[in-house]
């Protein structure tokens, strides 16, 4: 049963309930007090974004950028994107940088 059913179940005979969405009782009016109270919703706290995007990049063995494989703006998309790009490129070594600051870096397999 949903909640919206249920609440009209329970208040069905008394006088003063009103529709969902109806403007609130006045001052002197009665209203009906059946209420459904329910707890709080979990919302998740969606993370602010970062200043300077983060950069998963593949690496030569001379030791330059040679592909910029994505541009991510939180930790945790980096670090799942860090791991599937080193599972697509197993021969090459893959960072995961912000500007020069190179946050884990997966070195290239001996």
């Amino acid at each position: 049963m949903q909640q919206l059913d249920a609440l009209r179940h329970l208040s069905g005979s008394c006088r003063h309930q009103c529709r969902p969405g109806s403007p609130p009782a006045r001052k002197y009016e009665s209203a009906c007090q059946a209420r459904l109270i329910l707890p709080l919703s979990k919302k998740q706290i969606v993370p602010t974004p970062i200043q300077r995007g983060l950069n998963v990049e593949a690496w030569t063995t001379s030791g330059s950028i040679e592909w910029r494989l994505a541009t991510v703006w939180s930790f945790e998309l980096g670090h799942l994107v860090l791991d599937a790009a080193a599972k697509l490129y197993p021969a090459q070594e893959v960072t995961l940088r912000q500007a020069c600051r190179v946050i884990p870096k997966r070195q290239k397999p001996e």
